[in-house]
Formats: structure tokens, sequence, C-alpha cells
């Protein structure tokens, strides 16, 4: 079968398209696309007018937890792919900070088919760069590649031995295997919760300070120098980190950087009074920090956003701010953080897409991202300018601690195809 979508706005960073047309999809790839007003295919069997729409591919996330297996009360890959599909996350990455923890072949296929089985978004799994995420012995990268991890990773937890750290390196480039870690030094950011500075001292809550992002972030990347690996910085949360790693891309470092949607949106003071639903790691950062990174991600230097998600159930989060969990839920919300920067501030459509689509995608090597002929037929009807206000119990993330509860956005998923098949409406 064929379908057609028409009268639809043509977004592809990829290709810098951004131009009214249709597209024609055959075998769940993209067989044509055609440019113009009332731009049609004569032979297709379906047609969808998109009556003015934005189509654009799929988003991509390389930063996603979930609770399966083991605390499945907090998210299931079922339930993780709804919320990513309604969010236009056709394709997401499922960190391995799991019980037990994605540290061998065998879970690693476990990830993969339970994914097959019940999820309609295209879902990757992440392997353990060291033996139970404990940072004391490098993981079985090898057979855990051949099984089908795309990258490999410690998750929120940095590896602090550094010849375990550039022993799993060496061996990952000799595999062509990517790895991607958190730049942190734990001995500096000890039990902080939340941005060290004045306004963390005036609420009496101990601070996160940046020196020690920037501090893991050069032993990390020097890793990456000396042994070829590639690297993705994950989760950069300051302009003097993104310095670090352009640095070393100017030397012939294969380095990447990611920076969550949340640390885009929001600075500091949207803690307030203690709102627990704020409290992620890396922290949100002072005004001056993030409009650096807005700048550094219109300039760039920043190569995909990721939803961060990390789903904590209430029982996690209604604590006092110094003891409840760290992360968000954000897979419903990337694509409007993004949009906010478009409406409000200086990227354009396409740059507010680029680093969730062909960004994410050329890292790992990805067919999809992109609207090309024979590209996956991974795509999302969006309405770019349209209002809704988050509210928890919409959300449809098993947990509901999301930063944006309450908030107004604008840009809203309306259709999402994985395959050419629809699997999303709203």
């Amino acid at each position: 079968m064929s379908l057609q979508i028409i009268n639809a706005r043509l977004l592809d960073p990829a290709t810098e398209l951004d131009a009214p047309g249709a597209i024609l999809i055959e075998d769940g790839k993209i067989s044509d696309i055609r440019t113009g007003e009332g731009a049609t295919f004569s032979d297709a069997a379906t047609t969808i007018d998109a009556a003015g729409l934005c189509l654009a591919p799929g988003l991509i996330d390389l930063r996603v937890k979930t609770g399966e297996p083991g605390d499945e009360q907090k998210e299931t890959l079922q339930t993780a792919s709804r919320a990513a599909l309604s969010g236009g996350i056709t394709s997401f990455v499922v960190m391995p900070d799991t019980r037990p923890v994605i540290d061998d072949m065998a879970l690693v296929q476990f990830i993969a088919e339970r994914a097959r089985e019940t999820s309609k978004a295209r879902i990757y799994p992440a392997g353990a760069l060291t033996v139970g995420l404990a940072g004391l012995a490098m993981a079985e990268i090898g057979l855990m590649a051949d099984a089908g991890a795309i990258l490999f990773t410690n998750g929120d937890c940095p590896v602090a031995d550094a010849q375990v750290m550039k022993r799993a390196m060496a061996y990952a480039a000799s595999r062509g295997a990517t790895v991607m870690s958190r730049p942190d030094e734990r001995a500096l950011t000890g039990s902080g919760v939340m941005n060290a500075g004045a306004f963390a001292a005036r609420a009496g809550l101990s601070g996160i300070p940046p020196e020690a992002e920037w501090i893991g972030a050069m032993r990390d990347v020097t890793l990456a120098e000396q042994t070829g690996c590639r690297l993705i910085l994950d989760q950069v949360s300051t302009a003097r980190t993104l310095e670090i790693a352009t640095a070393a891309r100017k030397r012939g470092a294969k380095v990447f950087t990611t920076a969550a949607a949340h640390s885009l949106f929001f600075n500091e003071r949207d803690v307030g009074d203690y709102l627990t639903y704020c409290k992620v790691n890396p922290p949100f950062r002072d005004e001056a920090t993030r409009q650096g990174l807005i700048q550094a991600l219109k300039d760039g230097e920043i190569d995909a956003v990721v939803s961060a998600h990390d789903p904590q159930p209430p029982e996690e989060k209604r604590l006092p701010f110094g003891e409840a969990a760290f992360g968000a839920a954000g897979l419903e919300t990337v694509l409007s953080a993004l949009l906010n920067l478009h409406h409000d501030g200086p990227l354009t459509l396409l740059e507010a897409l680029a680093p969730v689509t062909i960004g994410p995608a050329s890292i790992l090597g990805l067919p999809q991202g992109r609207l090309a002929k024979d590209a996956p037929a991974d795509i999302i009807l969006f309405n770019a300018g349209k209002p809704w206000l988050c509210e928890r119990e919409d959300l449809l993330s098993r947990s509901k601690n999301s930063p944006f509860d309450g908030r107004r956005l604008q840009g809203r998923v309306m259709r999402t195809f994985v395959g050419g098949e629809s699997v999303f409406k709203r």
C-alpha cells in the first residue's frame, strides 16, 4: 500500500528544506518527495491532507530511562514508547541502569526483544560500560555490541577510575563502538542537590559546582583523544564544557555533545519553593549559563538534544528537596521546549529540529532522522504554534514528574508515523 501526505510544510534540517509539498510512502520508506503548492502523487492508494501542518522527520532521543526490568512501576518499554510517540519521538536509546543492570548480551537481547513485542517506537538498547555500573571492571562490550547494543555508558554514575575508563574506551575504539559519559567529578559534586551559587546558599541547599563538569569533561576528552574512541559528552550544562569539546574536535578527536531539553528551558530559580520536579542532575544552571547553552545550540556546538527522561514515582519525589530523587519525565515535552527557542529565542525552525533529528542520527549512523528517498518513513505532523497546558495528569508516561507541569507551551504533535504506519493520532 502507498500513502501520500499532501498540503504539508516540509521541514528537513539535513537538507535545509523548508517548503510546501508532499511525500509518498511505500513499503515503510519514503519513496518520493515533491515541493510546491498543490504537489500530489497520482498513483497513491491513500491520501492524508496535512492541511498546512509541519511535516518533519521523527525525533530521535539518545537518553531515555525506563524501569524495565526491575522497576516497572516507574516506566515500562511499552509506556515509554507510548509517551515518546505522543511527543513525536520515533526512536530512542534506553539506558542500562535497570535492575538488573544491562551489562551482558542476554540482557541486551531481552531489551531488544521486549521492545519489538510491546512497543511501536524504535528502541535501541545501550549497554553498561562497567559491570553493574560499579566502575570497577569493564563490561562485555564486544558481546553486547554483537547482541545489538548501540552505545555504552555508565549512566548517571561516572567511572571514577581513569584506568578503567581508558581500558573501556580503548576496547570500544577497537570495536568501533561509541561511549557516552556524564562529565562529572564526584569528589566535587558530593552531596549537592542544585546549582552551586548564591541562590542555593539562600535556600540552604548544597550546590553542584560547574567545575565538577569541566574537570570530568577534560579527563574524558583526553582519554578519548588518546584511545581514538568515539565519545558523547552526555547532558552538558555549561558553555565551558562545550569549549572543551570543540577544542578537542579541532585536534581531530571524535567527540560529540548532548544537552537536556529542560536545561535549555529552565534556570536555577525555577526550583522556587523547593519544587522537587525541578531536581535534576546536572542541575538547572543560572540564567547566563542557560543563555550560553542556547547560543551554543544555534552555533552548532551541541550535536543532540535529549529528553533525559528519568521517571520517578510520587513517593520518590514528594520528599524534602534534599532527600527527593533526581530526575524528570521529558518524552512528551522535548519538541515544545525546542519550539520555545524558536518562538521566543534565536533559533529558526530548522535549527530547533536539527538536534533531535539529523544530529543524533549522524552520531549513531542511523538511516532515519531525515526526509530523503529510501529513508525510513518515520515522520511527524505537528502544529508549531498550537498552545497547550502541560498538566501532569494528562501525560502518558507512567511517572508524572515533569518540571513542565503547569506550564503553558507552544507546539503540539498531531500525528506520528513509524515505518509508514500511523502509530499516534491526537
